[in-house]
């Protein structure tokens, strides 16, 4: 069970990752012009992939579970960056720019972590905790789930900017606190286990059991192989006779 809760849990806690599809819209809603929103938005989404690049370097080394702990902690410091700058200067940009420039610096933060941490843990762990029975369908589930996650921010994130204003950061930023909650006490280790040693890792047997499903599967391929040479065997002394 717990091997299925680990993707759909990250698919779950990606929520308050991908409202950035809407990074114009954001960056609009912190001072910035039609131009200049744009324009950080590119950036913004370089920033994502150098980030992403980083942790391939670093995966294996610092692990699976450390990024999704801190990424999700880092991440959620940031939001509650942007909502207290927000909520104390969003009447009045024009006048505080420079608080304009620490909450766009705060969105960049924000993507360096999510970058570093789930952006490519989504995709990693759900290949990793199941055994190669029921693998398939898991990472059809974990990917769903993603997905899910994508059209339900896609829906709610632009009434919410215009609505809720700050509001919106401190939700996404409290979905990242229980991502990193949920990181602390259901993600184990997987860095360099094998699936075997997942029986370890979640305290079940299915790839010992699927291991000793498959040796008894050959064996009796091997016994129904042997039995159609034998009953050959036999016709051809009789033919021969």
């Amino acid at each position: 069970m717990r091997k299925f809760s680990i993707p759909f849990s990250i698919g779950t806690s990606l929520t308050p990752f991908r409202f950035i599809y809407y990074a114009p819209t954001l960056f609009q809603s912190l001072g910035a012009d039609y131009e200049m929103s744009l324009i950080l938005s590119g950036i913004l989404n370089i920033i994502q992939l150098i980030a992403v690049l980083i942790c391939f370097v670093i995966i294996d080394s610092v692990g699976r579970r450390p990024l999704a702990i801190w990424g999700a902690v880092l991440a959620c410091c940031a939001y509650i960056v942007i909502a207290g700058l927000v909520g104390q200067y969003s009447d009045d940009w024009e006048n505080n720019t420079t608080a304009g420039w620490v909450a766009v610096a705060m969105a960049f933060l924000f993507m360096l972590f999510y970058g570093v941490s789930y952006s490519p843990l989504g995709w990693t762990l759900p290949s990793e905790v199941y055994s190669t029975t029921t693998r398939a369908k898991g990472v059809a589930v974990a990917t769903a789930t993603v997905w899910i996650c994508n059209f339900i921010v896609g829906v709610i994130t632009p009434p919410m900017i215009e609505s809720a204003g700050f509001g919106t950061y401190i939700f996404y930023g409290g979905w990242c606190g229980l991502a990193a909650v949920w990181a602390y006490f259901f993600v184990p280790e997987t860095k360099g286990k094998t699936l075997e040693e997942m029986d370890a890792v979640f305290k079940d047997a299915s790839a010992q059991q699927e291991k000793e499903m498959m040796k008894q599967a050959a064996r009796r391929r091997s016994t129904a192989a042997s039995g159609v040479r034998q009953t050959s065997h036999v016709g051809d002394n009789k033919e021969f006779a």
